[in-house]
């Protein structure tokens, strides 16, 4: 095999990052699928996993690298350590992708089925297996280059993020296959039915679009904080009087605010906003609570709390006051960040003295309510597993985001981390609200565009630096497609796909 052909599949693999934010090429998901498969479409399986692992690496050296900086940083190792278990992980997730790859020279059956059905699905195949994967990675999933690419953006609330994936190699596939049929003679089906099915998939994309899949339903003033205080500040005693001064200040000024107002003020703050355990602030938070009860305001705001469920510790919580009831606590934890996955690795923090985490996952994953309001959580990480919203989303109003993107610092992770709450929205053409501790917080529309947002502010020995957006919204009934029949149709299709091409395979031997 010779290095060019390595050193190509390690630049598609960079070059896969330049799809998404804070890049957002889009366009260059036409191209970058194809010209992997043409490159290795006459490989063998050896050569293709070698090839696939290149593909993977470079996406993932490249893509990642802000996962250092929450090691270095946050967890308390090395530099050196750092870029060295960043490496590891690509390698690793790579390996993922190789294999998947492998398995495509293995099943391939040197026909059109290969680009147009195969391919695709064994691409797909790599993505879903990383959502579920040793507690999951669902990052750098193909469809969210789709968020902003107006040909087939409409198809986000009928297929979901796997759906699109497909999709989005399914398409350039199909033009490469019908400019082949139009330089050969004697195929007029052929070029008849790829032309009629292309306009077709852009003419339907077009009009779902459109398509009013949810309805608007009540107005609704929101109010989104981002205190700008770093992990460092908020965890020391003064910066922990700050907080609390600070969301004092803000609930009180903005209860004033709503006193003429018939329509509900909500204010939103971020991930864990109040260090520690809620029981340590029972005391402000009654007295907030005291405060609003004459105001037509509410809140939700992010703070630790103790399980009262068989799971005994400390869940990452979002709690709700005034107008609004409920309580939120997270499900989907970040591996290593807030808990350790597997016992073997006990020993791996131990020999690198990494700071320990001590987070556990709760099924307490309700809606936060009030009479005519139902909101939809996720908090930090698990707002890129689509399950979290699909949960709740025929009775879903308005989804919200809670995170703490200081642990990545000024890096691409909180641009991928945006593009990913943003379709979300999309998926469920639903308002969606982001509140992060340094950004970027935003207000995102049903479609997945930006209203409104703050950029990152992670300058350091700044308190009360806060912002904040103020607007109105309207939360919205209904459903769409996605949200019905969820992402398994999507994975049935491509398994279903492999299993065909597998049993060729075998039949041909």
């Amino acid at each position: 095999m010779k290095l060019t052909s390595l050193i190509g599949s390690l630049g598609l693999g960079a070059s896969i990052v330049l799809i998404f934010e804070p890049f957002n090429y889009w366009f260059l998901s036409f191209f970058i699928p194809l010209s992997f498969y043409l490159l290795i479409k006459d490989k063998n399986v050896i050569q293709s996993f070698v090839l696939g692992w290149f593909l993977g690496f470079g996406l993932w050296v490249f893509g990642i690298f802000w996962i250092e900086n929450s090691i270095y940083f946050y967890g308390g190792a090395s530099k050196i350590t750092s870029f060295f278990l960043v490496i590891c992980l690509s390698a690793f997730l790579a390996t993922i992708s190789g294999l998947f790859f492998s398995l495509f020279a293995y099943c391939k059956t040197k026909t059109e089925f290969d680009i147009l059905f195969l391919f695709p699905s064994i691409w797909v195949g790599t993505e879903w297996l990383r959502e579920f994967l040793f507690s999951g990675f669902p990052w750098f999933y193909l469809g969210y280059a789709t968020l902003d690419n107006f040909f087939v953006s409409g198809f986000i609330p009928i297929f979901g993020v796997f759906g699109m994936s497909f999709t989005l190699i399914f398409i350039p596939a199909l033009i490469f296959t019908l400019f082949k049929s139009l330089i050969r003679k004697n195929e007029y089906k052929k070029k008849l039915a790829y032309s009629a099915f292309l306009v077709l998939i852009f003419f339907s994309s077009s009009m779902a679009y459109q398509t009013e899949w949810t309805k608007e339903k009540e107005e609704i003033n929101v109010v989104v904080i981002q205190p700008n205080i770093s992990i460092e500040e908020k965890w020391n005693y003064q910066g922990e009087i700050e907080s609390i001064n600070l969301f004092k200040s803000k609930m009180i000024e903005h209860s004033l605010k709503s006193e003429n107002k018939e329509i509900l003020s909500i204010v939103f703050w971020p991930e864990v906003f109040l260090p520690g355990l809620s029981s340590r602030y029972k005391k402000v938070i009654d007295e907030i609570e005291k405060y609003v009860a004459d105001y037509n305001i509410a809140s939700i705001f992010g703070t630790l709390t103790e399980t009262a469920y068989e799971e005994k510790g400390i869940t990452n919580s979002l709690v709700s006051l005034g107008k609004l009831n409920g309580k939120f606590d997270k499900q989907k934890l970040v591996p290593f960040g807030e808990y350790i996955p597997f016992t073997i690795f006990d020993s791996l923090f131990n020999f690198f003295n990494f700071n320990r985490p001590n987070i556990v996952s709760s099924n307490n994953n309700v809606l936060i309510q009030s009479d005519s309001l139902n909101i939809s959580s996720a908090i930090c990480y698990e707002i890129a597993f689509q399950d979290i919203f699909l949960k709740h989303g025929k009775q879903s109003n308005i989804l919200f985001n809670a995170s703490n993107d200081n642990w990545f610092g000024n890096t691409i992770g909180p641009h991928q981390h945006l593009q990913i709450a943003r379709y979300r929205a999309a998926e469920n053409r639903k308002p969606l609200i982001r509140s992060t501790s340094t950004g970027i917080s935003a207000l995102v529309d049903k479609f997945g565009n930006i209203i409104e947002s703050i950029d990152l502010d992670n300058e350091k020995n700044i308190l009360l630096n806060s912002k904040e957006i103020e607007s109105i919204i309207f939360s919205r009934s209904g459903h769409t497609p996605f949200v019905r029949i969820g992402k398994w149709p999507s994975i049935f299709f491509i398994l279903f796909i492999m299993f065909i091409a597998f049993l060729i395979r075998i039949l041909r031997r």
